[in-house]
């Protein structure tokens, strides 16, 4: 399993985060406030939900939430990331290290232990009220070997600091059996097989609540001191029913979770009657500003009325105004037009996230600049070349707004957001650009093998320095070079005997052989050739694994929830030390796109043919805070069967992405990016797309103007 953590900016900016997230600040409480409970909700179970010791609850952290997990208790080591894209849904990916079992035959694996991988999903069906419960499903163990493969039904209901859970599961949780399956239709089929752990892996619905089925139960109470919980469970998995035998005295498990701080749970206990357990927790609600903002709009002095009708006369001196008091905020003029009544005005930015704060900032500068006959204010945002909208305000509007007359919500009303065909080219004054551009960046970067036979972890820490050098408007090359720090890849051991082309499977010659690789090397071009439509052209060594030449087009209505597009390229793959030299495999690839925003939810759907040549579709759905925040998780199916495929079926990951300067006082764009797929296999495996318009033309259509328009006067 690959799992790749690349963290694109500074190496100081790496350190203060990394120290805010282990050790966050602390408050100073007067000494009667350590006795006052810290309440940070409801705690993980062992394998990572939210949940007693082994059961799970109908309870669920609140939306936004991202926990990483570690937990121990014989035989199982687990590790765990847990994600609440909404108040009703938690998803859970967890790997788990099985101490009495060994990965294989000594001669494959020598004494390295057995692993598991796996998803869960548990969704409210029920929100609690004062009669009734909280009432969740759930799947644990999905699309993976199934080990672990549970479904369950969870009633939670909070009695002051007493929650009581019962419920009824069916496979792992279910191996108890003090009850019949209800669904008699699938008692019988899988009862055996599902009891002793061998449910056949994959997405087999076909096997859900069937087998062994149990009511379980348990409780939580939380103490008035210290935020301390109490929990206690009977065990219906019956640890002592398994592959290999785990002798038990009691089914009873309990435990104490701990808060040592608002991001921090710390839990430790007994499962099995003799067996000690312990699990520690981060956590963090990143859909929220967790610094303050301290960075401030400059101070513009308003010109007086001689001054602005000397500036209306003498328009060089006015865009020489612009251009400097822009660049100040690190906003880029790149053309503008000055009438009687008009201003329009095409930037281009990498500071703000939001549109709106970038578009308010440029019309509050041009604002104090402009002459008093100007009504309006138009600002045009420009990424990678291509005007992607336009915003336009009302001048009179704009400055009542800055006085504090009107609110946003006013100044909305009478602004126009639209697109429009490319309008920077055909400006009165267009700053003079000494090309070619260049631009660079190094920083730390992470790659990591998670989970073979030879060892629990592999990785490599390498410097990573990134280029674009711009040769004309929407021409750029862009370059990639990975330089070694320290690896320990040469453990790697794991040959790949896919029947299909090895298109992603020989993964661990690329590490052992690549360690100072150019990652890419290669041209780009965008254009926007009508209005609401992008283009991108690219030739060169696209990624880590193939290089080769195609395109994107995709179609965008700034006024739709909805586009389309496609993207086709001819691909060579390449050597494994990732220079210049290239294998015998070569393919055509290609894709329809189709997006689809719904408020805050984002599906995307792709449909055409694979790097394997195999053929079948890609589904995508995520979900973005308003502070830019974004949890997805993705599924591909195509016509290799599932025995091609290899263990798990067909490829699914989950990725998050998490913006900068939620951590900082001041503004940046940059994010912390983590995306993992649970097994590296040939099937449905897709090109990297850099530089893919989607990602280009993002938070730039009228739902996210509208979305981020509380940032236009910040």
């Amino acid at each position: 399993m690959i799992l790749n953590c690349q963290l694109q900016y500074e190496t100081k900016k790496l350190f203060l985060f990394l120290l805010f997230f282990i050790s966050p600040p602390k408050q100073i409480y007067a000494a009667l406030d350590d006795y006052l409970p810290l309440d940070t909700g409801y705690s993980s179970s062992y394998f990572g939900d939210t949940g007693l010791a082994i059961l799970p609850t109908a309870r669920f952290q609140d939306e936004g939430t991202l926990k990483f997990g570690l937990s121990s208790f014989y035989p199982y080591e687990i590790t765990s990331i847990a994600a609440s894209p909404f108040p009703w849904m938690e998803a859970v990916f967890r790997y788990t290290e099985i101490k009495n079992e060994k990965y294989g035959p000594s001669s494959y694996s020598g004494n390295q232990t057995n692993k598991d991988k796996g998803f869960d999903f548990k969704f409210r069906l029920n929100e609690e009220s004062r009669y009734l419960p909280n009432v969740a499903l759930g799947l644990r163990d999905l699309a993976g070997e199934a080990r672990f493969s549970s479904e369950y039904f969870a009633f939670s209901k909070s009695f002051n600091n007493l929650d009581i859970t019962a419920g009824i599961a069916w496979g792992f949780l279910g191996r108890d059996q003090n009850i019949s399956n209800p669904f008699k239709s699938r008692a019988g089929e899988f009862a055996d097989t599902r009891a002793r752990g061998e449910s056949k892996g994959g997405f087999n619905y076909s096997q859900w609540f069937s087998g062994p089925t149990s009511i379980f139960g348990g409780l939580e109470y939380k103490f008035d001191r210290y935020g301390l919980r109490f929990k206690l469970e009977y065990d219906t998995s019956r640890p002592d029913y398994n592959v290999v035998f785990v002798p038990t005295s009691s089914r009873f498990n309990y435990s104490f979770t701990y808060p040592m701080s608002e991001f921090v749970d710390l839990s430790f206990g007994n499962t099995k009657g003799d067996t000690f357990s312990f699990s520690f927790t981060l956590k963090g609600n990143y859909s929220k500003q967790i610094v303050p903002k301290l960075e401030r709009a400059q101070r513009i002095a308003r010109l007086s009325s001689a001054q602005k009708e000397e500036m209306s006369q003498d328009k060089q001196k006015f865009y020489s105004s612009l251009i400097y008091n822009l660049k100040e905020e690190n906003i880029y003029l790149q053309g503008a037009s000055l009438s009687e009544e008009v201003l329009d005005l095409t930037i281009n930015q990498s500071k703000f996230r939001q549109q709106p704060l970038a578009s308010g900032r440029a019309a509050r500068i041009a604002s104090a600049l402009s002459p008093e006959t100007v009504e309006t204010i138009i600002v045009r945002n420009m990424n990678a070349d291509m005007e992607l909208n336009a915003i336009a305000f009302e001048a009179k509007e704009l400055n009542k707004a800055f006085e504090g007359r009107i609110d946003k919500t006013d100044l909305l009303k009478s602004t126009k957001l639209y697109s429009d065909e490319q309008k920077f080219n055909k400006a009165d004054f267009r700053p003079l650009v000494d090309f070619p551009e260049f631009r660079w960046q190094a920083s730390p970067a992470l790659k990591n093998h998670i989970g073979g036979p030879e060892a629990f972890y592999l990785g490599q820490l390498i410097v990573r320095a990134d280029t674009a050098t711009k040769l004309k408007r929407g021409l750029v090359l862009n370059a990639s070079f990975g330089a070694n720090i320290y690896n320990n890849f040469d453990q790697m051991d794991n040959p790949s005997y896919s029947s299909l082309p090895h298109v992603r499977s020989d993964i661990q010659e690329y590490l052992k052989e690549g360690k100072n690789n150019i990652i890419r090397f290669n041209l780009n071009y965008f254009n926007t050739p009508f209005k609401d439509i992008f283009t991108r052209l690219d030739f060169g060594i696209l990624e880590e694994m193939y290089g080769g030449f195609g395109g994107e087009i995709l179609y965008r209505p700034f006024d739709k929830d909805y586009a389309f597009g496609f993207t086709a390229h001819r691909v060579f793959q390449r050597d494994y030390n990732q220079r210049f030299t290239f294998r015998d495999y070569n393919t055509d690839t290609g894709h329809f796109q189709f997006f689809y925003d719904m408020p805050e939810i984002t599906l995307q759907v792709l449909a055409g043919k694979y790097l394997a040549g195999d053929i079948g579709a890609t589904i995508d759905v995520s979900r973005r805070f308003k502070n830019g925040y974004t949890l997805g998780v993705f599924a591909t199916k195509t016509n290799v069967s599932a025995e091609e495929f290899g263990e798990g079926g067909f490829d699914k990951g989950f990725y998050f992405s998490i913006p900068l300067d939620v951590f900082f006082t001041n503004y940046q764009t940059g994010q912390i990016t983590f995306g993992m797929h649970p097994l590296t296999r040939d099937g449905g495996a897709l090109l990297s797309q850099f530089h893919a318009l989607w990602g280009i033309t993002g938070n730039s259509e009228k739902r996210a103007l509208i979305n981020d328009w509380d940032h236009v006067l910040n």
